[in-house]
């Protein structure tokens, strides 16, 4: 065996070993899904409120995601974006479109009709939608980083 050929494999091998590491950190506790989850499910159930506390509640959620990358950063000392290029970017679209679809089914009942309850509804919808999507993306973005390169 030649050295480039030595070299090719200790690098790929140590590749391989930095992708195992990474996939081992980014195996995610469930209260770890539910944070994500209710901080996206509370930004459609908000629209129930009156305005003002629209307001106040989304100021708080902005707050509530800075508290979960410096959770993140804490844990396993990276936050992992969740529109990063890969097989995990369709999920977080589709799981996106049906956030802003129950957004605004919830909005325009409030706004139309005068009915607040449907916001709630929705917000509780994308509560339990975003927690498995985001045990759904942690699988496929851990089975990404496992495949061998």
């Amino acid at each position: 065996m030649n050295t480039s050929s030595s070299y090719a494999e200790a690098a790929l091998a140590a590749m391989r070993q930095s992708r195992e590491r990474l996939a081992a950190a980014a195996n995610c506790p469930p209260e770890r899904h539910l944070a994500f989850a209710a901080m996206l499910g509370g930004l459609v159930a908000i629209q129930a409120a009156p305005t003002p506390w629209v307001f106040a509640g989304e100021g708080l959620l902005l707050l509530a995601v800075g508290a979960v990358v410096a959770w993140d950063r804490r844990r396993t000392g990276m936050f992992i974006n969740g529109y990063r290029a890969g097989r995990t970017r369709g999920l977080t679209f589709c799981l996106l479109a049906f956030t802003l679809i129950n957004l605004a089914i919830g909005v325009w009942f409030k706004m139309e009709r005068g009915i607040l309850w449907p916001a709630v509804a929705c917000g509780a919808l994308v509560t339990v939608v975003a927690f498995l999507a985001s045990r759904w993306w942690q699988r496929i973005y851990r089975r990404e980083l496992n495949e061998t390169p």
